[in-house]
């Protein structure tokens, strides 16, 4: 049945390419497909290639897409350009930034380069967007708890949610006092393009929010595709700090430890969900890969657990958790 609704959605897209852009012909090639129920197309065109994202309306709303993106774009951030959009049917032909993306750059003499561009970055999407980061839905308890209880339900189904919102309420008390401001939400190396020029590329922005100063960072740095050594992570730490006073978004009052605290913590609370998700992904969507980076997950969030003494009753419960490994 999903492979008939996605021939739909194909055939669909075909006929509103025809009808509504210059570009008549409709030979798709399959770009990529995310976690989500967006997936995206190819196609070359007269004015060069494009990508075709296709992202039902009922289930991904690409509105969010298009007014970010306008927003990040007047802001000097390099974003995907809009050529054509229907956001009732969920479909946007956009600008192709390539295949290249920051993981496949990892192992090659521009890894640091690229990283310091891309905590640049962070610093800019927090800077540009100070006069209208506070639209954006907040990244607040109730949401943080919401994607908490995706790890409970799928790692920990034998306690009840009123139970685990005891042992995660410390975890969250930390999180809402930490300054807020742009949070990309999902701002890693596969997120990440490397352009012709060797700058880079930002997309899947849709889901920004407002929220902690260092979740971005954290989902770069202790990102859930890649190995870095705690020691390089740290320096990347202080010079992020340095950035943040240097920018104004921060007072030098903030010291390393505190900053480092925000960014061990935001990262708990994100590696949670993941490794829910990606539990949920294998065993509901059928989609097995994603147990193959549980392993590395789960050692971000030990790491946390295991550096702060007031975490240690979520420690233990989090011991009993049922995680499945490839």
């Amino acid at each position: 049945m999903g492979i008939l609704v996605a021939d739909k959605r194909r055939e669909l897209l075909c006929e509103w390419i025809k009808q509504s852009t210059p570009y008549g012909a409709c030979n798709l090639e399959i770009a990529s497909a995310d976690a989500s129920f967006r997936r995206y197309f190819r196609m070359q065109t007269e004015d060069g290639t494009r990508v075709i994202m296709d992202s039902p309306p009922k289930l991904e709303p690409c509105l969010p897409f298009i007014e970010i993106g306008q927003k990040l774009a007047t802001a000097g951030v390099q974003v995907p350009e809009i050529f054509f959009k229907n956001p009732d049917l969920g479909f946007l032909i956009l600008s192709d930034f390539g295949d290249r993306h920051l993981q496949d750059t990892l192992h090659t003499k521009e890894r640091n380069e690229h990283y310091a561009q891309a905590i640049q970055q962070i610093i800019k999407l927090q800077e540009t967007s100070a006069d209208w980061s506070t639209t954006l839905p907040s990244f607040n308890r109730g949401w943080q708890t919401k994607e908490l209880e995706i790890f409970r339900e799928w790692c920990l189904p034998h306690i009840s949610s009123e139970e685990f919102e005891h042992y995660t309420s410390p975890l969250l008390d930390v999180i809402n006092q930490i300054p807020k401001n742009f949070m990309h939400r999902d701002f890693h190396c596969r997120n990440l393009l490397v352009l012709t020029d060797g700058s880079l590329g930002i997309i899947d922005f849709q889901g920004a929010m407002l929220g902690p100063i260092t979740y971005d960072l954290v989902s770069l740095l202790r990102d859930c595709y890649v190995d870095n050594s705690e020691d390089w992570i740290s320096q990347k730490i202080t010079d992020f700090r340095t950035q943040l006073i240097q920018s104004g978004l921060i007072g030098p009052e903030v010291d390393r430890g505190t900053l480092t605290k925000w960014f061990d913590w935001t990262g708990l609370q994100r590696h949670l969900k993941c490794v829910g998700i990606f539990h949920r992904l294998h065993l509901r969507d059928s989609k097995p890969q994603y147990l193959a980076d549980v392993p590395r997950v789960l050692a971000y969030i030990n790491h946390a657990l295991s550096s702060y003494p007031e975490l240690c009753d979520l420690k233990s419960l989090v011991a009993d958790a049922k995680i499945l490994t490839p």
